[in-house]
């Protein structure tokens, strides 16, 4: 078979994809242990909560153990940013404004194991301070550690969070995508587009950016980027998104993601690290790499054998499934003005949804929470 010949037999298969056609291989349905499930939708607040603690003060512990003794100044103590990074995640999971989150800490403060109230003020403070972004990265790395050995193939997919009730992310993501569908067949198609959909609201709050890198088989996320800005797009920000995720995950096997990442550098980016690329490109692709080797091995992968190919590729709804599963339990709107503290208001949601996924893990008894071998 010739290079033209390989073109065109590429091209139909993936012709064949996105009009349908394509034959696939049933899959089997997972099965769902339901007393487990039960377990888990019951205790859910009250492992949040424990886990919040354990996690935070073991992320405390490792800070302290790699950083020097810092000097204090005059005047009243500073409020413990461990302290503060549970109260923010706490927070985060009720869904509640800084004044009623501080009412809910005088609730569970012992439960969460802090010693001291503090005010309102204070928890607002914490949304932009360095050292409560520095322990919440602590725990993501931690809560990616408990999955080491189980997590190989993760896929990437960008999202918005509103700060208006009234608009849907979803939504105007698909309408952006309709624009730039064309008629095939009388039906109009759908092509992704970079750049992330622009908020209609007249103030400067609109939506809040992420692209999320979430294991397939545990739905706990490994990467994220975030930003305020809906112009750069999400290939801009998918390689932020994937060093995280692989520097927690060495051993990664495959990179999942829709048709807006099937460009040949993000492609060589992923093949370089020496994991599997999986991105559905267009219609009319050709073999030519351009200076990318990865991007004629991931074709000829998608030509040879197209069934292995798009069972591991269609896993890439997952990190969809996620972002459903985020916006449902976390779905109140961003309320923070400043670019900064938006930020870190959505990192709290993607950090609250982990911790509940590890907490859902542990009942069901597919993991052992890091933590805990530690013998917290």
């Amino acid at each position: 078979m010739n290079i033209k010949q390989r073109g065109d037999a590429l091209r139909s298969i993936i012709g064949s994809v996105r009009d349908g056609s394509f034959e696939y291989d049933e899959r089997q349905p997972p099965k769902t242990n339901w007393s487990m499930y039960d377990r888990a939708q019951i205790g859910e607040v009250t492992l949040y909560l424990e886990n919040i603690r354990d996690l935070v003060d073991e992320a405390e512990r490792r800070i302290n153990d790699r950083s020097p003794p810092k000097k204090r100044g005059p005047g009243r103590p500073p409020v413990n940013s461990a302290d503060i990074a549970k109260a923010l995640l706490m927070q985060s999971y009720f869904g509640a404004p800084n004044r009623v989150a501080q009412g809910l800490l005088d609730l569970f403060r012992e439960k969460l194991g802090i010693d001291r109230s503090f005010s309102y003020k204070t928890i607002e403070r914490g949304y932009d301070r360095e050292t409560v972004n520095e322990v919440l990265d602590e725990i993501t790395r931690i809560m990616n550690e408990s999955v080491e050995g189980i997590e190989y193939t993760f896929s990437f997919d960008g999202t918005g969070f509103s700060s208006n009730n009234k608009e849907n992310y979803a939504a105007k993501r698909q309408a952006q995508n309709s624009k730039k569908g064309s008629k095939k067949g009388g039906k109009k198609e759908t092509i992704p587009n970079d750049s992330f959909p622009e908020s209609a609201t007249k103030s400067k709050r609109g939506f809040t950016y992420s692209v999320m890198g979430i294991g397939v088989h545990t739905k706990l996320v490994a990467g994220m980027a975030i930003s305020s800005n809906h112009s750069i797009g999400e290939t801009t920000m998918f390689p932020e998104a994937f060093q995280q995720a692989i520097s927690y995950h060495p051993d990664m096997d495959a990179v999942l993601g829709d048709g807006i990442y099937a460009a040949r550098w993000i492609t060589n980016l992923v093949a370089t690290h020496h994991v599997t690329p999986y991105f559905l490109p267009k219609a009319n692709v050709t073999f030519k790499s351009k200076g990318y080797s990865g991007w004629g091995d991931m074709l000829l992968s998608l030509q040879n054998s197209p069934q292995e190919w798009m069972s591991q590729y269609h896993m890439r709804s997952i990190s969809e499934t996620v972002n459903s599963m985020i916006k449902c339990r976390f779905g109140q709107p961003i309320r923070k003005r400043l670019n900064p503290r938006r930020k870190t208001e959505t990192r709290l949601k993607i950090i609250g949804h982990n911790v509940r996924r590890v907490g859902c893990l542990e009942i069901f008894e597919e993991i052992i929470p890091h933590w805990r071998r530690c013998g917290l």
